[in-house]
């Protein structure tokens, strides 16, 4: 039974139980109800029967003696003991007047509108056992005299808008066995004296700005609230600065493990050792690539002082923003840059001799040891380079250089892909042509990563092609009513319904629509005449970008022609802009579970949990709508193999038995979101990936399932991409 319900159902008893007592309760006391209707607008409240029933008071309100039969309030023994306004709509600050009610035992007022501060005076409860404030907008402080009730048997503060430390007077709290403060936006190191809570059952002080830097309080936080530290705010550790100009200056740092909730890093600066700072920006996320930030406009010759915050924007488990403590502080001197090490890496696919046709990815990766500004490609005419394109550098496409390089800047974008419509090459897209990979690192040195001929045969080609013009290659997209825009053909005799019917638009591997076809373009219509829709190739879709969370996704068309020939159109990445953009509920790259807190961060934190060895796993790959499931056996290592092309949908069944599924990508000994351009859809327990341009190799997955009965298990999915084309045979 979940927090919610457990508690509700003893608001029932209270109210049930509120009836059976009567008594005259002291005028102290009578003031204080008076206070609490007042304060929080009792007119308004979604009830507050008998609390004005005639004959009134002089002071408006029903009888003296009457107070036990007010909605909400338990008397006994001519005491108020109890306090049960749950959803009521009680807007407006707790009194401080409540403190007068010294045989008080419970305070429940959660999932209610107040507002300001917990009142210093509810440490006068010295009988209070509950005090449950939850789900409210309480700003301010914990008072440190609740640390003076020591029969409080349940403190539940979560989900309200508290900011400061924790009071170490809440060590006082001896026989306290449920604490929540989760949700809030408190910060700064927690007092070592909760050791003292030994009668603690349940802790929750999850997403918040708190640290320690104590062993004996960690151990003992860790066995009360298991990985509580994964999800705090905290300030980012291993501040360095360097100069790479001699008005810039890049802040580097290791970013924090809660990396997966929208926000960022902050800098600030000052030219004198412990500020005053000033703000000078703030990354836009704080993933792990996010580790570095160029400070600029600075004078030249001078030393200057840097510090960061991490910034958490409102998420799907806390509406507050939480900003951390400044980072320890780190000095640089602007001037230019020596810098160590060219920028290096690999140029993979096109395999180098392959016979190729339509579109093709051209994918690899690339670091620095300050960090890359580009990776162009170029073709080979003459003795010059013709530009044809920018790669697009991916979080996560290549976790294997990640984990090779781990001190590098941005080791987990290392990989960059680019799609290449060879269509458009010299001579319609036919005969050998060499294509270059060419690198450039921040302070513009380059590195060729290597060339790759290919034979392109477009001629004899049946299958369609085409492109996506909106959104851009790493473009944004924001807005209700974004206009994707494309254009596809297919070779004759073969032709494409003109209604669009068989052509359709997958974000993020999931279906969800046909465009609008048959627009004419000019330029399209003059450079490939004499094909069936030549006059009628391009469409559009009104893509919904708010039902999709902020950040990267992937967009493809795919296209069946009369002769049943079937293949991707244009795919690509792109980001999602929105201010105050939902969380959808199924198109984010991680699993968030209804009512389930728990996120895993570290291999070591699943190890134990139990492989699932009995049940198999059904799979569908490629965009035809004929395709079957088939099923894959876990083999003897306890995995499940699953083999792809370059840019192949694939199509997961994981379970007919979980409630639940949460998926990560395994990277060394971390555990990271799930790839850009997948899908983990709970009600369907599907998984669903569309890897874009640069997603090849090998891909570990691991699925965490939760059944019906609670029970955890999990399965290990490896997912190897090669090649869409491979070499040509001699």
């Amino acid at each position: 039974m979940n927090k919610k319900v457990f508690l509700i159902v003893f608001f029932l008893v209270l109210i049930l139980s509120s009836n059976l007592v009567s008594g005259a309760i002291p005028t102290q006391e009578r003031a204080a109800l008076i206070s609490l209707y007042n304060n929080t607008n009792g007119d308004n409240w979604t009830n507050n029967s008998e609390w004005k029933m005639p004959p009134l008071h002089t002071d408006g309100f029903a009888m003296p003696g009457t107070e036990d039969s007010w909605y909400g309030i338990m008397v006994s023994e001519n005491h108020v003991k109890k306090i049960g306004m749950v959803e009521n709509n009680l807007t407006g600050s707790i009194p401080p007047e409540l403190g007068n009610l010294s045989n008080l035992q419970d305070i429940w007022l959660w999932d209610n509108k107040l507002t300001g501060n917990i009142p210093s005076e509810l440490g006068n409860l010295i009988n209070l056992s509950w005090l449950y404030l939850w789900d409210n907008q309480l700003t301010g402080s914990i008072p440190s005299e609740l640390g003076n009730l020591t029969l409080l048997s349940r403190l539940i503060l979560s989900g309200n808008q508290l900011t400061g430390n924790i009071p170490s007077e809440l060590g006082n709290l001896i026989n306290l066995s449920w604490l929540d403060l989760d949700g809030n936006q408190l910060i700064g190191s927690i007092p070592n004296s909760l050791t003292n809570l030994t009668n603690l059952d349940t802790t929750d002080i999850s997403y918040n700005a708190l640290y320690t830097n104590d062993d004996t309080l960690r151990t003992f936080l860790n066995r009360k609230d298991p990985g509580w530290e994964d999800t705090q705010t905290i300030a980012p550790t291993n501040i360095s600065a360097a100069a790479i100009s001699s008005s810039s200056i890049r802040v580097s740092w290791t970013p924090i493990t809660f990396n997966w909730s929208p926000g960022g890093y902050k800098v600030y600066y000052s030219i004198t050792s412990g500020g005053p700072w000033t703000y000078s920006g703030m990354t836009t996320s704080k993933y792990t690539y996010a580790n570095y930030y160029d400070v600029t406009g600075l004078n030249s010759g001078m030393i200057y002082y840097f510090v960061v915050k991490t910034q958490t924007n409102p998420h799907y488990y806390n509406d507050n923003t939480v900003v951390s403590e400044y980072s320890e502080e780190a000095s640089a001197t602007t001037g230019l840059l020596e810098e160590k090490d060219p920028p290096f890496g690999s140029f993979d696919t096109p395999i180098h001799g392959s016979t190729v046709y339509s579109s093709i990815p051209v994918t690899g990766w690339a670091l620095d040891d300050y960090g890359i500004d580009s990776v162009k490609i170029y073709r080979k005419q003459g003795n010059t380079l013709v530009y044809i394109g920018d790669g697009v550098f991916v979080e996560g496409a290549r976790p294997d250089v990640a984990d090779a390089y781990p001190s590098y800047p941005n080791n987990t974008k290392a990989g960059w892909g680019y799609m290449m419509l060879t269509n458009f090459l010299p001579n319609s897209g036919n005969g050998t042509f060499v294509i270059h990979a060419v690198v450039t690192d921040v302070v513009g040195k380059t590195t060729t990563l290597g060339t790759k001929t290919i034979h392109c045969d477009n001629a004899n080609a049946v299958e369609p092609f085409g492109a996506i013009d909106t959104p851009t290659q790493g473009g944004i997209a924001t807005g209700s009513s974004f206009i994707n825009w494309g254009w596809v053909l297919t070779p004759q005799p073969n032709s494409i319904p003109t209604d669009g019917s068989t052509i359709n638009v997958w974000v993020d591997g999931i279906n969800i629509g046909h465009p609008t076809y048959n627009i004419y373009r000019p330029d399209i219509a003059t450079l490939f005449p004499g094909y069936a829709n030549s006059d009628g190739a391009v469409g559009y879709f009104y893509l919904d970008t708010t039902q999709y969370e902020n950040g990267v996704h992937t967009i493809q068309w795919t296209v069946t022609d009369s002769g049943s020939n079937t293949d991707g159109i244009g795919s690509r990445y792109f980001t999602i802009q929105n201010t105050g953009s939902p969380m959808s509920g199924m198109q984010v790259a991680y699993s968030k579970m209804e009512g389930n807190k728990k996120k895993y961060y570290q291999l070591f934190q699943i190890s134990e949990i139990p492989i699932i060895d009995w049940e198999p796993i059904k799979i569908k790959k490629g965009f035809r709508e004929d395709c079957q499931y088939r099923v894959v056996n876990i083999d003897e290592s306890s995995i499940f193999n699953i083999k792809i092309k370059e840019l192949e949908l694939i199509e997961v069944e994981l379970s007919n038995e979980s409630q639940l599924i949460e998926g990560y990508t395994i990277v060394g000994n971390q555990l990271r979101p799930l790839p850009i351009g997948s899908t983990l859809d709970n009600k369907t327990s599907k998984f669903y990936w569309q890897p874009g341009p640069g997603f090849v190799g090998y891909y570990h997955f691991v699925f965490i399932e939760t059944d019906k009965d609670g029970k955890v298990s999990k399965k290990n999915i490896i997912v190897r991409i090669e090649p869409k084309f491979l070499k040509s045979k001699q």
